[in-house]
């Protein structure tokens, strides 16, 4: 392969993806970043899709760099986790999508480009193929790159796919669990000392041997900046910030997608969490919102357990930063067929909670938005509107592919972006799946 140039383009706040990092240093490859104005330059261009987003924003770089599929100058290869999940509009955008895992074959994906200017390997998906390969799986291995932050953390994967799989994750259900053992992790800590580190996995202190590697990554003087954690696991943080779903906002609605945690059980362990931290403590928490079978009373119950949690004197030395993402159906997990509401007011009811209607909680709270009807109409366009979805992204304009419009204007803009997907055949019900 040698005088061959690869260039790669990832959307993500540093330039870097984990999995592609991966696959070239298991291949021994090196790629460049690119540019609009460098793209054309290479001979093969690697691209990471790893959300909804990142399709829209490849559009936008494409058009920019004049880039077109089929032409060859450059071959472009899509892979990554939204790739794998939806590849039908993202194949009509490049020359092929790689499903799954490319730990083990990039190499051979890149020689054969490089012999023949094409890509048939069982794994890749071409605009126009009936059926879309299973994904590829490939056991975690411990490697480590270095993120493009100021101060650089090292990012070393512990754990691949989740044990739990909870109905709304996909990171359950597009693999099996395994796990990154103890002895190949223990060469790579020893290389780390004193430095900023992130072992991280889906959920990475449920690891069958993490009491050992968290002892190991104090024992070889790593400085673990991981945060997230299940609630049933916050202990197990030793900084004083934390990361966790509760996702439902009652007890019912988590128990119905495989969370049962009670408001007793989040108070008990939150509480634990804020009371042995030095200072104060950071909480961010995640939910989700429109699950089936949501009504009135489950928005009564999070109105309580705030209450309940203002109600605790720990609760003064906590910032909480509750953020609430409406549910986005994926195709490989239990709620792929959910019905959900693209206009339902979420913004409104969000705003009034964390505000506690202006009168303030007497925790300290960051405000955070909730995707509205223009992002989630984007994002369902992606997950069901199959191959035909290109046909909208490709009309839209610039602005509203780079997503940062007044919030003010984004509801209309959904409207008309509906309005194009049923000039091409994709219908409102079809994106909030009450269509047949």
């Amino acid at each position: 392969m040698g005088g061959l140039t690869l260039g790669k383009l990832c959307f993500g706040k540093d330039g870097l993806q984990f999995g592609l990092e991966l696959c070239l240093a298991r291949a021994g490859l090196t790629a460049h970043t690119v540019t609009e104005e460098t793209a054309a330059g290479c001979d093969i261009l690697l691209v990471s899709i790893c959300w909804y987003r990142d399709v829209y924003a490849l559009e936008r770089f494409m058009r920019a760099a004049k880039l077109r599929k089929d032409t060859r100058k450059p071959y472009i290869l899509a892979g990554g986790m939204q790739a794998t999940i939806t590849p039908e509009a993202i194949a009509r955008m490049v020359d092929a999508v790689f499903i799954g895992d490319g730990d083990d074959c990039l190499g051979e994906l890149v020689q054969q480009i490089s012999d023949t200017g094409d890509c048939q390997h069982p794994n890749v998906f071409h605009d126009g193929d009936n059926e879309v390969p299973a994904p590829r799986v490939c056991a975690p291995s411990a490697h480590t790159i270095t993120t493009n932050d100021t101060k650089g953390t090292q990012r070393i994967e512990i754990a691949r796919g989740c044990k739990y799989k909870c109905s709304f994750c996909a990171l359950g259900h597009l693999k099996p669990y395994a796990e990154v053992s103890l002895d190949d992790l223990i060469p790579v800590m020893r290389g780390l000392k004193g430095k900023r580190c992130s072992f991280f996995a889906p959920e990475r202190v449920s690891h069958s041997q993490w009491p050992e590697i968290h002892r190991a990554i104090k024992q070889h003087g790593c400085r673990d900046l991981a945060m997230d954690a299940r609630l049933d696991h916050l202990q197990e943080v030793q900084g004083a910030s934390v990361a966790f779903g509760l996702e439902g906002m009652s007890e019912k609605l988590r128990r119905s997608i495989g969370k049962p945690f009670s408001d007793d059980m989040i108070i008990e362990r939150l509480g634990e969490f804020v009371r042995t931290r030095k200072r104060i403590a950071r909480a961010v928490m995640y939910f989700i919102g429109d699950l089936p079978g949501e009504d009135a009373s489950d928005w009564e119950a999070v109105w309580a357990l705030f209450e309940r949690i203002n109600a605790e004197p720990w609760s003064r030395t906590m910032a909480a930063t509750p953020a609430l993402f409406p549910l986005t159906p994926k195709r490989c997990t239990a709620l792929k067929d959910a019905h959900i509401h693209i206009f339902r007011d979420y913004g409104t009811k969000w705003h009034d909670l964390l505000t506690n209607h202006g009168k303030q909680w007497g925790f300290r709270i960051t405000r955070t938005l909730v995707n509205g009807p223009m992002e989630r109409t984007m994002d369902m366009l992606i997950e069901r509107g199959g191959a035909d979805a290109y046909d909208v992204i490709r009309c839209l304009p610039d602005k509203v592919l780079a997503g940062k419009l007044p919030v003010k204007e984004r509801e209309g803009i959904a409207r008309q972006i509906l309005q194009t997907a049923e000039r091409y055949g994709i219908t409102q019900g079809q994106l909030e799946g009450t269509d047949g």
